[in-house]
């Protein structure tokens, strides 16, 4: 398979200083194989299949069965499951056995938790519950995707430790995303006391690189688009809000160590310490780098489409947790960019 991010799927299998000796010759289940860090995640999955003696199997859990095969091909290690976290059990027939498990799926558009918030809600604690019921049944370990809208409104000017939160307004519709991941986290701490599953958190600040679409509605793709475009990048606030990042393969990275070496009932957070910046800082940047000198950012505050929009002006995360497993990004923000408009191409 061709393209940017097989590109770093192929890096990533063959980086020996990442864990690959836990999942060499076992099963490893993927839900939401074809969202973004899904598909990057089975890629470098499928390629490490193909430089091990002892190649891993992989059973990925998608919708649409049609789409993963045309982001995957066909794979003698790989084994597709139609599987929708509206109806979220996994049967045994289906299956039947694993030694990992990474939950992926879940609604990310900002939209949906406005427009579709019941959806978001029931998919998002169905589909989690149905990977833990799958990990307990199976004896497998799992990775759930977080996000660092969990910790709600934080009145703190340092990085949050995974000890620390803010407030989330539960009668905001749009936090039904965030308090759907906050129960998601709950599911998974009452598993492993309770039941004994060995389930661990990642939590991801805002994550893109090569596979993001181009029609994706995040303003870090907005930015991008306007370059691509010749267009001038228009903010709709005042771009003070401040945000980490990370680049999709370093996301990959941060699943595996948690994966293979986090410790049960625990969350990390996983952000790129140098790739914090404000909304508008960030604009600033893909004008001044990717503008060709003919861009401008200009500021047109619309209250309407800010309720899209996190709350809050700052949320830095402390990635020393997992960074004390062995992990570390290796991709900043530029290069980010870089990268994805390079697979847009």
């Amino acid at each position: 398979m061709q393209g940017v991010l097989w590109d770093d799927a192929r890096l990533l299998a063959a980086d020996d200083t990442l864990p690959w000796g836990d999942f060499d010759g076992k099963t490893i289940v993927v839900t939401g194989a074809t969202g973004l860090i899904g598909k990057t995640l089975v890629a470098t999955l499928l390629s490490r299949a193909g430089m091990t003696e002892k190649p891993l199997d992989v059973v990925v859990l998608v919708r649409n069965v049609q789409k993963a095969a045309k982001l995957f091909g066909a794979h003698e290690h790989l084994m597709t499951v139609s599987w929708d976290a509206t109806d979220p059990q996994i049967s045994a027939d289906d299956v039947p056995v694993a030694d990992y498990v990474f939950h992926c799926a879940n609604m990310t558009s900002s939209a949906d938790f406005i427009n579709r918030p019941v959806e978001v809600i029931e998919t998002t604690i169905g589909g989690a519950r149905a990977a833990l019921e799958l990990a307990r049944r199976t004896g497998a370990k799992l990775c759930l995707l977080s996000t660092m809208e969990t910790y709600g409104e934080v009145a703190a000017d340092h990085a949050i430790t995974e000890a620390e939160g803010g407030f989330l307004d539960a009668m905001v519709v749009r936090n039904s995303y965030p308090e759907a991941k906050r129960l998601d986290e709950a599911l998974c701490a009452a598993y492993a006391s309770e039941l004994g599953v060995d389930v661990s958190v990642v939590r991801l600040v805002q994550t893109f690189g090569p596979g993001v679409m181009y029609e994706d509605g995040r303003v870090f793709a907005d930015f991008a688009r306007s370059a691509c475009e010749g267009r001038d990048i228009v903010l709709l606030t005042d771009g003070s809000k401040q945000n980490s990042y990370l680049y999709t393969a370093d996301a990959v990275s941060a699943l595996l160590f948690v994966a293979a070496r986090g410790v049960s009932g625990t969350a990390y957070n996983a952000a790129n310490d140098d790739a914090f910046c404000s909304i508008r800082e960030m604009a600033n940047m893909v004008a001044e780098r990717f503008g060709a000198g003919t861009m401008e950012v200009r500021i047109e505050v619309d209250p309407e489409a800010a309720k899209r929009f996190r709350k809050g002006s700052l949320l830095r995360l402390d990635t020393t947790r997992l960074r004390d497993l062995g992990w570390e990004p290796k991709v900043d923000l530029p290069t980010m960019y870089e990268r994805m408009m390079a697979d847009w191409r």
